[in-house]
């Protein structure tokens, strides 16, 4: 567990047993110079060459410990790098939130209870001070999360105090920055902790029942239906993923309505595939393992409602979960069978493992449907292709839209949830076609391009509204090098959508 909060005492007056420092390249600090001066003057007065005989030369990912005594107690001298600051504001932004990663889990390593760090000064990194806060917070929170639920040997769990030295006596714009940073690392973990439960736990009812209790705790509306109610609307999409498995699939739907009046409406889809074996197109065992993670943009629209509950901002936002299990038996989806779609549109199944597009399209359906709203996001660990087309580290992100692209794009190298372009281009509708039905599931072999040609599958059931696809593939888990990630889910998208959502131009309808 981390507490963090705003340092009512300046740097060095902080009576605790940690001391961080962010260094750049050539071991020069980035903050205050006299927080530094101070480790040379009354510590350790050949540093340097400390550093140097040890090859801390504060590059990324480098980290250097020391110990020393104030008064008369033993202190953590902690030293990190964040590299050179010559790149563009958002690379260096980045590095510095691995900068906090890499120095919260130094604390948690070497059991430093309490700590402090001096805020860097905001020309480096493109953001003001408070907004830096913010992204200290969130970061913090998030290099502290480990999934430990199911083992037997837990280690001692540890609650560290982590302070922040601002250099201001304006508390104000620092407290709402510390709350909501406190709101989305929180969020977004929880949405890493829904995503790491192993799918015997999650099944679609335990994660309705996940959806109700944040409703309940946000005071949110939440409605959670099931086969029967799909039929009566005609989900031809959802009932065909549903169908092969015992675990009767849930339809979820979470409302925040705003105080203000005619506010805008958001809307945010989550493929919510509990496990996905592929159905009768059945996976090898292989690329089954980690198929509990087909359930990430689900978690991340549920967290996001729980962020957006304590927040309140002047929008309204409705959260959409289809949730299923992909299993092979005598009641699955066949190959060449055809399924018609809420909206009337009919697909021909030409792969029962392309299953998170026939869920998301009944869903997407519904939202403009019943709330007409502004903007549909959509998110799904949905194709193999994007994690071969951009690895691990960004989001792809598909969309006709310029002013929501450009939008989702800036915003996500501010929150670090980074998103790329892939082009939602014409030449690729030709793909999902069908000689049988209006749309084939699947695109056809020599368009190639599988994340886009989903992309265009899914393109078919948003009609009138403003609409952005994201494909987190690669991005939901398992992500290498990224410090305050570490293994398994990484909550991806909670960040980008409440920040998209908080800087939503509420008067552009």
């Amino acid at each position: 567990m981390i507490d963090i909060q705003i340092s009512e005492k300046k740097f060095w007056d902080n009576n605790v047993e940690g001391y961080i420092f962010f260094l750049k390249e050539g071991i020069e600090l980035v903050g205050k110079k006299e927080d530094f001066e101070k480790v040379e003057k009354d510590f350790y007065s050949n540093l340097k060459e400390i550093f140097k005989k040890h090859k801390f030369e504060g590059k990324i990912g480098q980290s250097f410990v020391l110990t020393a005594t104030k008064d008369k107690s033993l202190i953590q001298l902690v030293f990190v790098g964040i590299g050179k600051l010559k790149n563009r504001w958002n690379i260096e932004l980045e590095n510095f939130r691995r900068a906090v990663g890499t120095s919260v889990k130094l604390l948690k390593k070497l059991k430093i209870e309490n700590a402090v760090l001096s805020v860097p000064d905001e020309k480096s990194f493109g953001l003001i001070k408070p907004k830096l806060v913010r992204q200290i917070v969130i970061t913090s929170l998030l290099a502290e999360y480990e999934f430990t639920k199911f083992k037997s040997d837990k280690k001692e769990d540890i609650k560290i105090q982590l302070l922040m030295d601002v250099g201001s006596d304006e508390s104000q714009p620092f407290a709402i920055s510390l709350k909501e940073g406190q709101i989305i690392g929180n969020a977004t973990n929880f949405a890493r902790y829904l995503s790491d439960m192993p799918a015997n736990y999650m099944t679609p009812t335990s994660l309705g029942n996940e959806a109700k209790k944040i409703a309940d705790k946000n005071d949110l509306e939440c409605t959670v239906f099931g086969a029967e109610k799909a039929k009566e609307l005609g989900m031809g999409g959802f009932l065909s993923v549903d169908a092969g498995s015992e675990e009767e699939g849930k339809f979820v739907v979470i409302e925040y309505k705003s105080l203000k009046k005619d506010a805008p409406t958001i809307a945010l889809v989550g493929k919510g595939v509990t496990f996905d074996s592929g159905g009768l197109s059945l996976k090898p065992s292989a690329c089954m393992e980690g198929m509990k993670f087909d359930m990430s943009g689900a978690a991340a629209v549920i967290a996001t409602m729980s962020a957006i509950g304590q927040i309140k901002p002047q929008v309204n936002v409705v959260g959409i979960t289809p949730l299923v299990e992909n299993m092979p038996s005598g009641k699955s989806c066949k190959l060449n069978d055809i399924i018609t779609f809420m909206n009337g549109k009919t697909a021909e199944i030409k792969n029962t493992d392309a299953e998170g597009r026939l869920i998301l399209a009944d869903a997407l359906c519904y939202a403009e449907k019943f709330y007409k709203p502004d903007v549909i996001l959509d998110i799904a660990t949905l194709t193999g292709a994007c994690l071969s087309a951009l690895g691990h580290f960004f989001t792809a992100l598909l969309t006709k839209n310029e002013e929501i692209g450009t939008k989702l794009q800036a915003i996500s190298l501010v929150s670090g949830d980074r998103v790329w372009p892939l082009p939602l281009d014409d030449d690729f509708k030709k793909a999902v076609e069908s000689n049988v039905a209006d749309i084939s599931n699947i695109g056809l072999p020599e368009y190639k391009a599988g994340t886009i040609t989903a992309a265009w599958f899914l393109s078919n059931f948003v009609e009138k509204t403003k609409w952005a696809h994201l494909d987190i593939a690669g991005t939901a888990d398992s992500i290498p090098s990224i410090s305050y990630l570490g293994k398994g889910a990484t909550g991806a998208g909670v960040r980008l959508f409440v920040d998209f959502i908080l800087n939503y131009n509420i008067d552009k309808r």
